[in-house]
């Protein structure tokens, strides 16, 4: 004859099946939200690198997730939708940013909704504003009123402002130029690795970010710089000599140099060489803004030529003969 389960048989079942789902459920939560976990990490992982790319072709360093969706760089689901793997949250309208270093651009997913009141991406998170921030331009301890001429030297910029606190240690500061340098994590750069001719734009920017409204604040500020820290190239082989094999009474010289795309030459000098530099008070009243000369001696000639911010070459073994 079968028997059945008793009343605290089955009692102890309940209890026993009820003991594992305690345990169980917990441990599958975790395991699940590890796995959401690191499924979010590889998509922040994959809109960054997708935004980099962007940021290389248009040269936008802010951008909403949604435009990656509707430019084709990211694949979304079938309405259009980045979904957060965490909470199943949009991320489309979460920003992220790009700052240029060398010829490329790190991307940088920030998390915080950025949604009007109808849901829309809220655009005002991504206006930039120049208003309250100022570039000065120092060259030594001087500062530099004219950023349109050309400068030389080791050069400072420094981010100032009347009304914002500019801290870089709890927010973030970041330098950029259109040739590819960056400097994070200060209000001010110290250009003095610059040895050639350089035309740039740096920018400032300080970005604010609210933790406990999600408010994400820009302040964009530019300045030009045209620098030119090397010396004019002279041409020792095409420095020309009328009648170098002749004997005449006097020869013409022409000194054939170039400054490339610097500042410009302003002035030559052509003499006999003593040994002294370029620099001498001597030879700097004595210079011209010809390159042509007449001599009429033999010898050994030296040559100077400078530039309009001041750098000086010197060729200091012109022979000259012939001359009776």
């Amino acid at each position: 004859m079968n028997k059945g389960f008793t009343l605290v048989e089955l009692l102890a079942a309940i209890v026993i099946l009820s003991l594992i789902v305690l345990i169980a459920v917990p441990s599958y939560n975790r395991i699940s939200d590890a796995i959401n976990s690191n499924h979010r990490k590889n998509l922040i992982s994959d809109i960054e690198i997708s935004a980099s790319k962007y940021a290389f072709d248009t040269s936008k360093t802010m951008i909403f997730v949604d435009e990656l969706v509707t430019e084709g760089y990211i694949e979304s689901d079938e309405e259009g939708n980045i979904i957060d793997p965490v909470n199943n949250g949009r991320l489309n309208c979460y920003i992220v940013e790009m700052n240029k270093q060398g010829d490329y651009y790190n991307a940088k997913f920030i998390d915080g909704k950025n949604y009007d009141n109808n849901g829309v991406c809220d655009l005002s998170k991504l206006q930039e504003s120049s208003e309250n921030v100022n570039i000065e331009v120092l060259n030594g301890s001087e500062f530099v009123s004219d950023t349109s001429i050309w400068l030389t030297g080791s050069l400072s910029l420094r981010a100032t402002s009347n009304t914002l606190a500019i801290d870089c240690t709890n927010n973030r500061c970041s330098w950029t130029s259109s040739s590819g340098a960056s400097y994070t994590g200060t209000d001010n750069v110290i250009l003095d690795n610059i040895s050639t001719i350089l035309e740039t734009k740096y920018t400032f920017q300080y970005t604010i970010y609210d933790d406990n409204t999600s408010e994400i604040k820009r302040y964009n500020q530019s300045v030009n710089l045209k620098i030119d820290n090397e010396s004019p190239v002279i041409y020792e082989n095409e420095i020309n000599v009328t009648n170098r094999f002749v004997y005449t009474s006097s020869k013409n010289v022409t000194i054939s140099a170039s400054d490339g795309k610097g500042s410009g030459i302003s002035g030559y000098y052509l003499g006999l060489y003593t040994g002294e530099s370029c620099n001498s008070s001597n030879i700097e009243s004595k210079y011209q803004t010809s390159n042509k000369f007449t001599i009429s001696s033999n010898g050994t000639y030296q040559i100077c030529v400078k530039d309009n911010v001041g750098n000086v070459s010197s060729y200091n073994s012109l022979k000259i003969n012939y001359i009776s």
